[in-house]
């Protein structure tokens, strides 16, 4: 079976399998006549092992929590088979705590192939995100089945916290009075510029002005687009590749110095 085929009959099952859960769910919080229940559950019960089977391939095992007064912690290998339990006085009690995690969860998985993450087409290339904080704000990002332009949004905003950071407050203030200015292009041309640089990154200029032009472009093309408008349609290894640039210049950040008299 092809990669196409593979995904699209995963896709089917699991839209009729949660065409059929939603319809179940009605049933459960409406007028819970016996012989529909019973109808729904056997269909749902029939699935659930093929299902479950899909849910663990794509999104992998986990815990969710579920609601209502006491939340308890259900692995995603159980979680279908839970919430198809329970006679039908109790039915409507125990569906009411499982029937959003369950919900959320073929969401995901369905997310995750229609993003087309799964099946993969080929090894997942390893990304080693040398800075902890980048790779405790985006490497979780980078894992999820949608939305990746939150990853860059998140590593440029780390890049830049980290350069006003660089230098001290009494530089900054100095230099960039209104804190509003203290953001983008304005701060790399502040902070940067091989005229007179308060952050040296080399001393030569030559090497000190291509890493601010780096920077500029960094910033006018990955920041600031990013920052004001939402893209659904990035790309996750455009996002991967991002991050990678952007721990390789936080590392050349982080190694700087700062030129304490200007």
């Amino acid at each position: 079976m092809d990669e196409l085929t593979q995904a699209q009959q995963a896709k089917n099952t699991l839209e009729s399998f949660l065409k059929l859960f939603n319809e179940y769910a009605d049933e459960v919080f409406g007028e819970r006549r016996s012989d529909r229940l019973d109808n729904y559950r056997t269909k749902l019960q029939k699935l659930e092992p093929q299902v479950t089977g899909l849910v663990l391939e794509i999104v992998g095992d986990g815990i969710v929590s579920t609601g209502g007064s006491i939340s308890q912690a259900i692995s995603h290998k159980d979680l279908l088979l839970t919430a198809l339990m329970g006679g039908n006085n109790e039915m409507k009690h125990n569906f009411y705590n499982v029937n959003a995690p369950v919900t959320a969860l073929l969401n995901k998985a369905l997310g995750t192939i229609q993003a087309g993450i799964w099946p993969q087409k080929e090894p997942k290339p390893i990304l080693i995100i040398n800075d902890s904080e980048l790779r405790s704000r985006c490497l979780d990002l980078l894992s999820a089945p949608t939305a990746y332009d939150r990853v860059i949004r998140e590593a440029t905003t780390i890049l830049e916290d980290r350069i006003r950071r660089k230098p001290s407050h009494a530089i900054l203030a100095r230099l960039i009075p209104q804190a509003n200015d203290q953001t983008g292009e304005n701060l790399v041309n502040k902070l940067l510029s091989p005229d007179n640089p308060v952050l040296v990154v080399s001393s030569e200029r030559q090497k000190q002005a291509a890493f601010h032009r780096i920077m500029l472009g960094v910033f006018s093309y990955l920041r600031n687009p990013y920052h004001h408008t939402l893209d659904s349609l990035t790309e996750w290894s455009w996002a991967w590749s991002t991050v990678g640039l952007i721990d390789r210049l936080l590392a050349e950040i982080e190694s700087c110095s700062v030129n304490e008299r200007i």
